[in-house]
């Protein structure tokens, strides 16, 4: 199976000099956590409702003032359409992340989310094992052996 048969293809996207607040508005709109950060249908980055909260609410920043690239994430880890699926979930389990954004010739074309991989593999194993790589705590290297 490939990620384009699963991946989400209808996906909302921010421009970079959207303001934070605008951001956060189209997230509560959408239902989503999450925003492709996209410049003329090139992804640059990922906004997350974290992002917001953290970056910019808790730290006393005017979200209205601010522009979602000063919190985005750049150069997001992604996938093609015609990755498979298992090459996918160990992406996602390797890079400790839920979404995947789905690029084809340097475009947004989707989003891949553990969701996703939820409800179309028959393995509950693979999904919970994924889940469990993203969710624990990634160890630091720390030169004094293993």
């Amino acid at each position: 199976m490939k990620v384009k048969d699963i991946a989400l293809k209808e996906v909302h996207s921010a421009a970079p000099d959207t303001t934070v607040s605008e951001a956060a508005a189209m997230m509560k709109r959408h239902g989503v956590g999450i925003l492709p950060v996209c410049e003329d249908g090139e992804l640059l980055g990922m906004l997350t409702d974290r992002d917001v909260v953290i970056g910019c609410v808790a730290a006393g920043m005017d979200a209205t003032e601010c522009r979602v690239r000063e919190f985005m994430t750049s150069d997001p880890v992604t996938v093609g359409p015609e990755t498979d699926v298992t090459e996918a979930v160990s992406i996602m389990g390797k890079e400790q992340v839920h979404r995947l954004p789905v690029v084809d010739n340097g475009k947004l074309v989707g989003l891949l989310s553990l969701g996703d991989l939820a409800v179309a593999l028959t393995d509950s194993g693979v999904v919970a094992d994924t889940l469990r790589r993203i969710s624990t705590p990634a160890q630091a290297t720390s030169g004094q052996g293993s």
